[in-house]
């Protein structure tokens, strides 16, 4: 258009107007863009130490079993209830074992529309996990110590501390087993032989085969918590072993009427995470109901004993073992009731050393 001129001045300090604006803006109110960030995945080196699932007959058995057929069709998807059918056990718990093994990072959960939600097929970590499982199930050493600390439990748990039980009756307890390997017969024999000799049990011949039954000191090793070679060890040593901070006159040993004023930091926040945990669970372990209760009431004692301002390193082993009496006295060997024990045990022997 004749005449027009762009007035270049005046559209330089405009900018420079809105720009000092934004600024002024940006300082008053900045702008915050939300990141989406992965959690991290499990390795195979720390599965190898975290995931605990050797101690679990259906969990392991059921990944050593994924892993087998991912061998022989890649991509192959299986439904858990399918395996749980096949082991003579009730499908109900199927979508609860497949998500244990989503969260534990070793499979991943097909949710078609209308599923079940219990269709999963193992992730690079599950095959290593499952490898590390069947190179456990070879390994000498490993089952014979897992065979001491689940054997003693099984006396316990099916005879109680009175009753003697037929030593070939380990064969019904799915239990008995490592890293989904069933415990053979000469094992459990020689197992057995060895807790006899350090007065854990006691073994005696019969017409009907051998009988089995548990000893004082095998029950205060099964409610001690942590592993039979701790409690041996510590039992040979002279006395229990506790994780002792600022601590200002403190006498060591084993003499009896010492007087003391101690500062003991003793730390029992996984015992209290423990305790919480089973407050949560509680309702899935298909116990009775005046069993559920006692299970939570007990629960609620060794959390509040585990987190007093004073801990009382006495008064947390009473409630601990309480607790672990009540969830035995359950019975039914169920993955989650198992895989609770475990971490009880774990608790225990990370706040009381050993």
């Amino acid at each position: 258009m004749a005449g027009f001129e762009i007035n270049k001045s005046a559209i330089e300090k405009m900018q420079r107007e809105i720009a000092k604006e934004f600024e002024r803006a940006n300082r008053k109110h900045p702008v915050r863009i939300p990141v989406e960030v992965e959690a991290p995945r499990l390795g195979a080196v720390a599965l190898s130490s975290v995931s605990g699932i050797e101690s679990d007959p259906y969990l392991s058995r059921l990944l050593v079993c994924l892993y087998g057929a991912s061998r022989h069709s890649p991509g192959l998807v299986i439904d858990v209830a399918h395996f749980l059918e096949a082991e003579g056990l009730s499908t109900g718990e199927a979508a609860e074992m497949a998500l244990r093994l989503k969260m534990l990072g070793l499979v991943r959960v097909v949710e078609p529309w209308g599923g079940t939600g219990s269709e999963v097929y193992p992730t690079d970590e599950g095959v290593l996990e499952a490898k590390r499982l069947l190179d456990l199930r070879a390994d000498t050493v490993a089952r014979f110590r897992h065979a001491c600390d689940v054997l003693l439990q099984w006396v316990l748990r099916t005879g109680g501390r009175d009753a003697a039980i037929p030593v070939l009756s380990y064969a019904d307890d799915p239990q008995c087993s490592f890293a989904g390997d069933r415990l053979a017969e000469e094992e459990v024999l020689s197992t057995l032989d060895y807790l006899a000799d350090n007065g854990l049990v006691h073994v005696r011949a019969t017409d009907d085969g051998a009988m089995v039954g548990i000893t004082a000191v095998g029950t205060r090793c099964v409610l001690a918590g942590g592993s039979v070679n701790d409690y041996l060890s510590r039992r040979s040593n002279g006395g229990d072993t506790y994780n002792i901070t600022h601590s200002q006159g403190f006498v060591a040993g084993s003499q009896q009427h010492v007087v003391q004023n101690n500062d003991i930091g003793l730390d029992a926040s996984k015992l209290a995470a423990f305790a919480q945990t089973v407050r949560q669970f509680a309702p899935t372990l298909g116990a009775a109901n005046g069993q559920e209760n006692q299970i939570i009431t007990d629960a609620e004692v060794l959390e509040h004993a585990a987190t007093a301002d004073a801990p009382e390193p006495g008064r947390i082993r009473a409630a601990y073992e309480q607790l672990q009496t009540t969830l035995t006295a359950i019975g039914a060997a169920t993955p989650g009731l198992a895989m609770l024990l475990q971490a009880g045990q774990s608790a225990f022997q990370t706040t009381f050393g050993g």
